[in-house]
């Protein structure tokens, strides 16, 4: 081809998107099919669709859309880059992105976008959240910036956040040096402090609802 022109590309680099068409620059197009190439690419786990025209005689233009990075998920001391319907995304380095979530725990790939739906009701408590581990394919624990873990409940996400979210705001409990927060108990919050004296260690917020 002399020609070449690609759109689209964000985290991936051209030569990836050529070599997976089995193309370079200076390849004859004679028996190139777009159709193939689209499908091709389109079967690629980092690609969410694509168009291939050929142009005679020998340009070739290709526009991608990547499926977007929505979160970082370990397993087996291995990270992979997901996007929001938990699928891995290859050739993306963990490295290259800052700011998105680390999930951890099976099955936390596919519940990682409802989690972070719950979190959007408490946009304060979403910015702190760096980590999650799914426990027990029913739950989640989540980890603050500040260290702090969070027990979420089964059931009833969004009011158990919002609950932990309305005493932060009026008594900043998210930074009075405690270990964890507990909302697995239906209208209470559990708060483990840190560095107390063991009969001491655990103080009850009761709300009505």
């Amino acid at each position: 081809a002399d020609d070449i022109r690609i759109q689209g590309l964000v985290n991936q680099e051209p030569e990836k998107l050529l070599a997976a068409l089995g193309i370079k620059p200076g390849t004859s197009l004679i028996g190139f099919d777009a159709d193939k190439a689209k499908q091709l690419l389109e079967n690629l786990d980092w690609v969410a669709a694509a168009t291939v025209q050929r142009h005679f005689p020998n340009q070739l233009e290709i526009s991608v859309m990547e499926r977007v990075p929505f979160a970082i998920w370990q397993r087996d001391g291995s990270y992979y880059v997901i996007d929001q319907s938990g699928s891995a995304m290859s050739n993306v380095t963990p490295g290259q992105l800052e700011g998105l979530l680390l999930v951890t725990g099976e099955g936390a790939q596919f519940a990682a976008q409802e989690l972070v739906n719950q979190l959007e009701v408490t946009p304060n408590l979403l910015l702190r959240v760096k980590a999650a581990a799914r426990v027990g394919q029913r739950r989640w624990n989540l980890y603050l910036d500040n260290g702090i873990a969070i027990q979420l409940p089964e059931k009833d996400v969004e009011a158990a956040l919002a609950r932990l979210d309305a005493l932060d705001t009026s008594q900043q409990l998210l930074s009075k040096g405690i270990r964890n927060v507990d909302l697995r108990l239906s209208g209470r919050v559990i708060v483990g402090v840190a560095e107390v004296a063991p009969d001491q260690s655990v103080v009850k917020v009761s709300q009505s609802d």
